[in-house]
């Protein structure tokens, strides 16, 4: 396999570029970084004449990246090709230059034709220097297709054009740099300008007072910029911002880019950083059965039929969720370990790989775990569940053993549908665990649990029987066929859990005929519970409830309402009267909460945040997953 690369005829080692304006001042410093493991690199720009740039500071890493304004500074055009001329250049190098006026970009790219190098660089994008320059020349598309054509006239190198994401049309200014020469296009530069303030003094902080933004926090822009082009303009491109690793370099790659530039990631990482980011890109190459880089280009673009492909870090940036008992909810893309179905179809169990999914030891059981990690889930926490190209909902955790973890789904819409057409080893992003989990410190347990809504109940159930609790289960529903995926799931957790269960179906078909709440009184006073786990149709547990009041028995219960983020930011899970969020304070309410809940039994809002009215809260997620 192989990372090599041609790119406009120019043979590449790999497909990294180091960015402009990172230890380029030198021919030397260049040579170093090629040494290092760069593919190619880039100069620092050089104008027309000598500039001193900026007033310190003027580089800040504010945390989730650097801003910068060096303003520029360089040696003027003149001193620049007599120190670089000193200098062997063996390898490939892009000289980046800039003008204050348009006509200054020939005049410099003509006297570079003395110098060795490969390509000439048009930075038409600077962010930090627009006070000095005015607007950069990148925002227009005629400014742009007027400096690319002359410069075109003057060199017989290909010409790079540094595009601005703060263009007003960035397609219609990268065809326009097309359409009058150029050979390929650098997207994005750095963003901005921004500032950042020093909260000790009020001051900003650097010398310039803003400056152009890069790193990390850019990254997504550059993948957005990147995939836009290449949709739309046929002509190489560079990606540039935010690339970090081997999985920002992939995502840049198969947005469309030819090469990845490197640039703030120098300064975090160290110049090994062009090596180890190879070294992911060959990683990946190896685990996908790949030979070459180039199969990665414009991957996304490919199919709508999204693969699983094996990457050395699946688990991406995470999310925190406030009041989470974990520290942050990672974002994970697994493939489908095995698929359960219930006899006629509409309902099934998907199942993952839990050791693909939690980096640390999975062994444990019993309440134990439950304490001690920070990423395993919790009977009662959820998943936002992602299929490419499609939507996310939310799922319960349906089963969890340290070794596989579950997910009970029924068809009955859009969403769900898309799902029942999933096979093992299609790809499913994961996003959790996420919320609040069931309260398991008491002794003695009711578990009742009305359709696809007991789902949670059957992890539960097991896990309170490791941890040697006694418990005893109510599921109900329409009719047999809605009930016999219960078992399968519960089989594979508690070997003697016939013992435990009642079932009680409207048709008489399995257990007990009518409703739950028919027999609910009767089953309390037989397993004399001291507490109570509820789970089902939002009706169906307002009614529930006074019940076990009644006897005095307290618990918490489940409620599903129109979530979009899972995470707590969106806030379509907020609640009447309280504003909780269901997905960070929720799902799991006490009895005494719910019963104080405005909405309760009574509405909800949909996915535009509409109230409706008239006891149809318990179909909300129905509501959600047709939409």
């Amino acid at each position: 396999m192989t990372t090599e690369a041609t790119f406009v005829g120019v043979k590449l080692k790999n497909r990294s570029v180091l960015a402009s304006g990172v230890l380029g001042v030198s021919a030397a410093s260049l040579a170093r970084v090629y040494r290092e493991g760069a593919g190619m690199v880039t100069s620092k720009s050089v104008g027309p004449r000598k500039r001193k740039g900026h007033n310190s500071p003027v580089i800040f890493d504010w945390g989730a990246g650097l801003i910068n304004a060096v303003g520029l500074s360089n040696p003027g055009i003149d001193d620049f090709v007599a120190q670089y001329g000193r200098v062997a250049t063996d390898f490939p190098v892009i000289i980046s230059i800039y003008g204050e006026h348009e006509e200054e970009f020939p005049i410099i790219a003509e006297k570079l034709q003395v110098l060795p190098h490969d390509f000439v660089e048009l930075n038409l994008s600077c962010p930090n220097v627009s006070e000095e320059f005015g607007t950069p020349f990148a925002h227009s598309e005629e400014q742009t297709a007027h400096v690319t054509r002359i410069v075109k006239e003057v060199t017989d190198k290909p010409v790079i054009v540094k595009l601005s994401p703060n263009a007003p049309d960035l397609v219609r200014v990268a065809k326009a740099a097309k359409e009058a020469g150029a050979d390929a296009l650098c997207v994005i530069n750095t963003v901005g300008p921004g500032m950042i303030i020093n909260t000790n003094t009020a001051a900003p902080l650097l010398g310039n007072l803003w400056g152009g933004i890069s790193g990390t926090a850019i990254l997504p822009l550059t993948v957005k910029c990147v995939y836009e082009l290449y949709r739309n303009v046929q002509i190489p491109i560079i990606g540039t911002g935010g690339v970090t690793d081997g999985d920002s370099a992939l995502q840049v790659l198969m947005a469309g880019a030819s090469l990845y530039g490197v640039g703030s990631a120098v300064y975090q990482k160290g110049l090994g950083i062009f090596r180890e980011i190879d070294a992911g890109i060959r990683q990946f190459l190896g685990d996908n059965h790949m030979q070459n880089s180039s199969e990665i280009i414009g991957l996304s673009h490919r199919s709508k039929t999204y693969a699983f492909y094996r990457t050395q870090n699946q688990t991406q940036a995470p999310c925190s969720t406030g009041t989470h008992k974990s520290a942050s909810s990672p974002f994970t893309v697994l493939p489908v370990h095995m698929i359960e179905k219930n006899r006629d179809g509409r309902i099934q169990t998907i199942f993952f790989e839990a050791a693909s999914l939690f980096s640390n030891n999975q062994a444990d059981s019993g309440s134990a775990w439950a304490t001690r990690s920070s990423q395993r889930p919790l009977p009662g926490q959820f998943y936002m569940l992602w299929i490419p190209g499609v939507n996310q909902k939310p799922y319960s955790v349906s089963y969890y053993d340290g070794r596989l973890i579950g997910f009970t789904c029924k068809r009955r819409g859009c969403f769900s549908e898309k799902i029942f057409q999933l096979n093992p080893g299609d790809p499913l992003g994961l996003l959790g665990p996420l919320g609040q989990g069931f309260d398991l410190s008491h002794d003695n347990y009711l578990l009742v649990g009305g359709g696809i809504g007991a789902a949670p109940l059957l992890f539960s159930a097991i896990e309170l029987q490791r941890m040697g609790k006694k418990v005893s289960l109510l599921f109900g529903a329409e009719g047999r066929e809605w009930v016999d995926w219960i078992d399968p799931i519960l089989a594979r957790g508690i070997p003697d859990y016939r013992e435990m269960i009642q079932y009680c179906t409207e048709d008489g078909s399995v257990g007990l005929k009518g409703m739950i709440t028919d027999h609910l009184e009767e089953i309390i006073r037989q397993a004399r519970p001291d507490y109570a786990l509820l789970c089902g149709p939002e009706l169906f547990t307002k009614k529930s409830i006074p019940i076990l009041k009644k006897l005095e028995i307290d618990g918490q219960a489940s409620i599903e309402r129109m979530m979009k983020c899972g995470i707590g930011i969106c806030g379509s899970c907020s609640v009447d009267h309280t504003g909780d969020r269901v997905c960070v304070e929720g799902p799991m309410f006490d009895f005494q909460y719910l019963q104080r809940m405005k909405e309760f039994g009574s509405y909800f809002m949909d996915e535009s945040g509409a109230v409706i009215d008239g006891g149809t809260a318990a179909v909300v997620n129905h509501v959600a997953d047709t939409t």
